[in-house]
């Protein structure tokens, strides 16, 4: 395809090029004749009068010198024929302009007329010559018929020769120029099928150079961009498989390990009831894993079930602090409720998990006989729910990715726990699909911003 732009490209401009040169040396022959025909017919009308007004002036002994001298001088073809028959000829063109006098054409200048005499040979491959002019002259005592023609030929062939050379310089030069030019143009877009082919391939180290200012240069920039995308997803797909199959497989390694424990005749019924609880709970974990990775697909399909609702928000959160009050009754937490009523329209369901989600984030990292507070305030057409505990809170260098999916600050300390890395990603999704925003203020609090419906 790229060969195909690159010869089109060439023979295009050739085309143009010779187009153009026909029609610049068609045009310039053209004018440049009409204006000789068109211009020496005054002028040597003009030229036969001073010829006689210097012969008379001068008054020379012998009128062939005379016309000799005045036809070397000025190039000039001069016939003078005298109403006796005789006949004076100097010049380049004396022989072509005496072959067409014609008995008529005497008669018509002694009778006083001025005529006009084409002169060029028609049939030869010469270009054509310029008109002869002729009237009648008093040289002395005597009537002649002067025929006056400029010796023009030569500068005629000249011209035509010199525009031919020019247009054929033009023809090699802009040759050579469209050869480069169409190569310069081409040169990119062969740079992009190969950068292309590499990411198709699943090479994304791809950067192309970046020194047009054009429609290549934005296209380079896209495919730049594109690759860097591409590359990043790339890498989040082989942690997001990694993470999984961890995630997986320590669970599978503990359900199999105290399965095969269980084997064992010389266990004792506490024992066996030990492994037992120890294999429900990692079956749990893997059931829990699941649900949030068909959790976590559903709703980056953008197909999951969106139904927004008019409802008390504040109802919502003192109703997730009431469900979840015997595990932290358990660790012996205090919960405060800090909660202005509010109304908003959102997904009640998902709204609910997200709440959840992050009470249960505070209990899991907050020591026992610990705080947790909730907050709900409106600001500016939105609503904002604070939540802060009294746990020893998220680094400066982790609160950027705590909302990445698998992403564990302390992984000895989430894994003792039972944490999958997916509670603050799942939040972090449907506050998004809710046109809000979910952020770490200083201090390690959770801050999420919902907009407040209009109607509320």
């Amino acid at each position: 395809m790229i060969r195909s732009l690159y010869v089109r490209i060439t023979i295009t401009f050739l085309i143009i090029v010779l187009i153009s040169m026909g029609i610049a040396f068609f045009t310039a022959n053209l004018l440049f004749q009409r204006d000789m025909k068109g211009r020496f017919g005054g002028s040597m009308e003009h030229t036969i009068d001073r010829i006689e007004q210097l012969y008379t002036g001068s008054t020379p002994r012998s009128l062939p010198v005379f016309l000799e001298q005045v036809a070397n001088l000025q190039g000039l073809t001069l016939v003078a024929v005298g109403r006796n028959g005789m006949l004076i000829s100097v010049g380049l063109n004396r022989d072509s302009l005496v072959n067409h006098l014609t008995k008529e054409t005497l008669a018509s200048v002694f009778a006083g007329q001025t005529v006009q005499i084409a002169i060029g040979e028609e049939g030869e491959d010469k270009p054509s010559k310029p008109p002869a002019i002729g009237r009648t002259v008093r040289f002395g005592s005597m009537d002649w018929a002067l025929f006056v023609t400029p010796d023009r030929a030569m500068e005629v062939r000249s011209f035509q020769r010199n525009t031919f050379t020019i247009l054929t310089t033009v023809l090699v030069v802009g040759g050579v120029l469209i050869l480069v030019a169409a190569r310069y143009l081409v040169k990119p877009l062969k740079m992009m099928t190969a950068a292309t082919t590499r990411i198709a391939k699943g090479d994304f180290d791809v950067q192309l150079p970046l020194q047009r200012g054009d429609e290549l240069g934005e296209l380079a920039d896209s495919i730049n961009r594109m690759a860097v995308g591409l590359s990043q997803l790339e890498m989040m797909r082989q942690d997001f498989v990694s993470n999984v199959s961890h995630e997986i497989q320590s669970p599978l390694t503990s359900i199999g390990g105290f399965a095969e424990a269980l084997r064992s005749e010389q266990l004792n019924e506490a024992e066996r009831g030990r492994y037992v609880g120890i294999i429900k709970q990692e079956s749990s974990r893997l059931s829990r894993l699941s649900e949030n990775l068909l959790k976590l697909a559903s709703l980056d399909s953008q197909q999951h079930p969106y139904a927004p609702v008019q409802y008390r928000l504040d109802r919502q959160l003192r109703d997730t602090v009431l469900s979840c009050e015997p595990h932290w009754v358990a660790k012996r937490q205090t919960v405060e409720l800090f909660l202005e009523e509010t109304v908003i329209t959102a997904d009640e369901d998902q709204l609910s998990q997200v709440w959840i989600n992050l009470l249960t984030n505070s209990m899991k990292f907050t020591p026992e006989g610990g705080h947790i507070s909730f907050h709900l305030t409106e600001q500016d057409g939105f609503v904002i729910v604070r939540i802060a505990d009294s746990g020893s809170g998220i680094a400066l260098e982790d609160r950027e990715r705590v909302f990445e999916r698998f992403y564990k600050s302390d992984v000895s300390r989430d894994r003792t726990l039972g944490s999958s890395g997916l509670g603050l990603s799942i939040v972090h999704k449907i506050v998004s699909i809710h046109g809000g925003t979910i952020e770490i203020e200083d201090g390690g609090r959770r801050r999420s911003g919902i907009r407040r419906s209009s109607a509320s």
